[in-house]
């Protein structure tokens, strides 16, 4: 019966953890045949079957089980069930195990016990280059900030040459579709390897699958085009090559997440009664939050070494808190530690003494670029002599004030921006930055937003306006009615802070009446292009140059150092991706 089989060419590999014997097999095909219609009898079933191919000198071992199973159907209101049949497949060839399945049950954690997969690099490590073209390619963005694009996805007829690989470091890819020759490959980054071809026999696949052992036992050094990608890497190997040496909670998106689900945070007291934090307790919580907590040799948080420290596991990397567990999280009813809800969804990253390592979203990644790109990141830093003397971001203002005072932020940049067209004040409410300036001569939409601060290079001044202008990106590129609306609408009225309706025109700058014949000029001139500007008064890039180049030269620097460099990268990686120029204003 097994020689009847046709099979498309599918499969997972695995190695095994320690020897395959019958034991392990058994509870694989049972655990696999879990959703078997009751009563029903097994169309194929084999066993460990030893077989050979004489004529490609082919020896293996063979698992089968073909059988019925049925699942409910739910576009109708009748209890009905749809018939399909299901099956397992289990080739040993030397020391890997095939798996080619459909439609069986989960299987997955009797895999993880006893087997390592080959995962996608050593897959993609079976062909060179300049033996395929790589037709398309999905890749996850390497980020700190869930506000930046999160996934991308090119296809052309060959890739190579045709995509930048400018930072692609800090691109992670997890799905790969590429020809070789006349036949056609996809590689998936849960280590699936689906070639195209006609339906083949048992043994012709067992041929196929001993093809493939030999290719990942004799990897190709040509891999200039993927190796250009950040790559997944064991925790373990990293563990082994460097330490811990700070943390960040993401504090955004986790305050974002609990305001947006409308979910209830509640404290602990000493006598165990949960009390409903309030609306001061949770802005001091995620203040706290917001900074970058450095690791001592030990993985304990310097300055609260006795309770906060991050654990290593086998696989993962753990936040313990004794200060989050106090604070619950109640969601679908049910309460859970605020520290579990920061680990549970992975809100928190972690880096390492090597700065071209990343803990984050519960893996490890190993940034290609990492220290390459340190140069470009540098350029992207623009010391401004003003930046000195500024001691505010807005300044004080009252109801007769017209303008902001010259030495707040919001002043210099409006002093920076004098010669631009059109200058508006977008801050508060929902704004989309806290200026955006127009510019037909430069051909130019900029972006601003500002923070003031003492001069530090600390990463957690930057981490918030760092999202901000990420989170902002798409409203780069509105449309003129969308601009129109805004000009006639919140930039009609004069600015309001803290209570204090001060006399400053959110218009700073520009005619109004003139604005839809204007944008309507820039929005169609060609050579449009536009900048996200951060203007940060606590930067100074000689500072920064200083401690990055102790990274380029292999020195050690702080944690806080290291964050610095993957906030700042993550900024103009997600700029750039959206085909916009990233600048940040600073001290020299």
């Amino acid at each position: 019966m097994p020689e009847r089989l046709e099979l498309t060419k599918n499969a997972q590999f695995y190695i095994p953890k320690n020897a395959i014997d019958d034991s392990i097999i058994n509870d694989i095909l049972v655990a696999a045949v879990d959703n078997m219609d009751t009563g029903a009898q097994f169309v194929v079933d084999l066993f460990r079957a030893d077989k050979r191919v004489d004529e490609s000198d082919l020896e293996y071992k063979c698992s089968v089980r073909v059988f019925p199973s049925v699942r409910p159907v739910y576009f109708i209101d009748e209890e009905l069930e749809d018939r399909v049949y299901a099956f397992i497949i289990l080739i040993e060839y030397r020391n890997y195990l095939a798996i080619l399945k459909k439609s069986c049950a989960n299987i997955s954690e009797l895999l993880k016990e006893h087997f390592a997969l080959v995962d996608s690099r050593d897959l993609t490590s079976t062909f060179g280059d300049n033996d395929v073209e790589f037709q398309k390619i999905a890749l996850r963005n390497m980020t700190i900030s869930d506000r930046a694009m999160r996934a991308r996805s090119y296809e052309a007829a060959d890739l190579k040459g045709l995509l930048s690989t400018h930072a692609a470091g800090r691109s992670i890819p997890f799905y790969l579709k590429l020809r070789q020759g006349p036949i056609t490959k996809t590689v998936s980054g849960t280590g699936r390897l689906v070639e195209s071809s006609q339906r083949k026999s048992l043994d012709e696949i067992a041929g196929w699958v001993k093809e493939q052992v030999e290719l990942i036992e004799n990897p190709s050094n040509d891999n200039n085009f993927l190796d250009s990608f950040a790559k997944k890497v064991e925790l373990s190997d990293v563990l082994n090559a460097c330490e811990p040496n700070a943390i960040l909670v993401e504090s955004t998106p986790l305050q974002e997440r609990i305001e947006r689900d409308g979910l209830t945070l509640k404290y602990k007291t000493a006598r165990g009664v949960n009390v409903v934090v309030s609306s001061r307790i949770k802005s001091k919580l995620f203040a706290g939050l917001e900074r970058v907590y450095e690791l001592d040799s030990e993985c304990k948080v310097i300055g609260r070494e006795n309770c906060t420290r991050l654990r290593k596991n086998e696989k993962s990397l753990t936040l313990t808190s004794k200060a989050l567990t106090k604070f619950r999280v109640i969601e679908n009813g049910k309460e859970v530690t605020l520290q579990k809800f920061i680990v549970k969804n992975g809100y928190y990253s972690v880096t390492f003494t090597d700065p071209k390592y990343m803990y984050f979203m519960g893996a490890c990644f190993q940034d290609s670029s990492g220290i390459s790109e340190i140069n470009s990141i540098l350029e992207i830093m623009h010391p401004k002599v003003e930046m000195p003397a500024v001691t505010s971001e807005k300044g004080s203002f009252n109801n007769t004030s017209t303008t902001f005072e010259v030495d707040s932020m919001f002043g210099v940049v409006e002093s920076l921006h004098q010669n631009d067209d059109y200058i508006f004040c977008d801050d508060l409410g929902i704004e989309w930055a806290d200026h955006i300036t127009l510019n037909r001569a430069e051909s130019n939409i900029s972006f601003i937003h500002s923070k003031h601060g003492s001069t530090s290079t600390s990463a957690s001044n930057l981490h918030d306006v760092v999202g901000q202008g990420i989170k902002n990106l798409g409203n780069m590129y509105f449309t003129k009615e969308q601009m129109l609306e805004r000009i006639n609408g919140k930039f009609s009225d004069t600015y309001t802070n803290s209570g204090c309706n001060t006399s400053v025109d959110r218009i700073r700058k520009g005619d109004p009446a003139q604005a839809e014949g204007y944008l309507e000029g820039l929005l169609k001139d060609y050579k449009l292009h536009r900048k996200c500007i951060l203007s940060c008064s606590f930067i100074s890039k000689s500072s920064v140059t200083t401690e990055f180049s102790k990274i380029q030269r292999g020195e050690s620097v702080p944690g806080h150092i290291i964050q610095l460099l993957w906030i700042i990268s993550s900024f103009a990686h997600a700029v750039r991706d959206m085909n916009a120029i990233p600048i940040i204003y600073c001290a020299d």
